[in-house]
């Protein structure tokens, strides 16, 4: 029997994206789909776009009493979802035709000790440009590496086993930001993961996305410390990178201010916790300011596309 696959949508005042990201789930070539849209107390028209799907039964729509925030909600399109495999995506991302058929084709292949298959990713601006390509290439057990930094990215590709959301008990209500990595250090931690090397999944970048606040980077790891520090303490290399990648985005995030002293601080406490060519690069990198940044990863990025 052809598995069911759930996609999960919470959503929250974009009623210029969400129906793009439900088209992108009717749109797939694998047929058994269904898509769950749990709207968390929206002002905006998001209502009225949502009930432009009242008759297509592939398609149902939940609406919070009020704004309960993202863990909440995606724990509710989870507990609502009624495939065999489920995937959580932001109602400003996007599946790719193929996505769902390429992950059901490897999870087939797979036996219970995996949780879930995840895809590359792009991210585009506005006009549609590419302005970041995501491709890990982690694979099999990733614990304890994951909690040095989240790499089982990006989290919108990932297609997971229903019952392993259930074994790790959902998204972490008490989480209001890094929600995505908490989860995935608790799947890794008991299961291991597939990857689909193609790009299969696009985000948009735009003024309301909360990955744009530019110190979220710093405040999802400080959640991690404080929720798993018992865990990384446990393993010597992996507390010490933790912090190098610590003081990493804390000079990334310097760098970018133009705050070049605290930058040079920052990127010489993450290059010595972990005396890596890259964290030198950065430190030589810092006393020429935020442009010297901006060309850096431009030729990451240009590199990253040719692999």
């Amino acid at each position: 029997m052809t598995p069911l696959v759930s996609a999960v949508i919470p959503t929250y005042n974009r009623a210029e994206y969400v129906g793009g990201a439900i088209e992108s789930v009717l749109s797939q070539t694998y047929d058994n789909v269904e898509v769950v849209v749990v709207d968390d107390g929206s002002t905006d028209d998001t209502r009225e776009v949502l009930a432009e799907y009242d008759d297509d039964d592939r398609v149902r729509v939940l609406h919070n009493d009020e704004n309960r925030g993202i863990p909440y909600t995606m724990n509710r399109g989870v507990d609502a979802a009624e495939g065999d495999y489920v995937g959580v995506f932001g109602d400003d991302d996007r599946w790719r035709p193929t996505k769902v058929e390429k992950q059901v084709e490897v999870f087939e292949q797979l036996d219970d000790d995996y949780c879930g298959v995840y895809t590359g990713g792009v991210i585009t601006d506005l006009d549609g440009d590419v302005v970041q390509r995501v491709m890990t290439h982690h694979a099999g057990d990733v614990y304890p590496d994951v909690l040095v930094r989240n790499t089982i990215l990006p989290h919108s590709s990932h297609l997971v086993r229903a019952e392993c959301f259930e074994e790790v008990g959902g998204f972490d209500e008490s989480f209001p930001i890094a929600c995505d990595w908490d989860i995935t250090i608790r799947l890794s931690k008991q299961f291991k993961w597939a990857f689909v090397p193609e790009v299969l999944v696009e985000r948009t970048h735009h003024d309301t996305n909360v990955t744009g606040d530019p110190d979220y980077d710093v405040r999802c790891r400080r959640q991690v410390w404080e929720k798993f520090r018992a865990d990384i303490a446990r393993h010597p290399d992996i507390e010490r990178r933790f912090h190098a990648a610590w003081a990493r985005e804390r000079g990334v995030r310097a760098l970018e201010a133009d705050d070049r002293t605290e930058a040079i601080t920052a990127f010489a406490e993450a290059f010595s916790s972990e005396p890596r060519g890259d964290h030198a690069a950065l430190l030589g990198l810092a006393p020429f300011g935020p442009d010297a940044l901006s060309t850096a990863r431009s030729v990451r990025d240009t590199i990253a596309s040719l692999r």
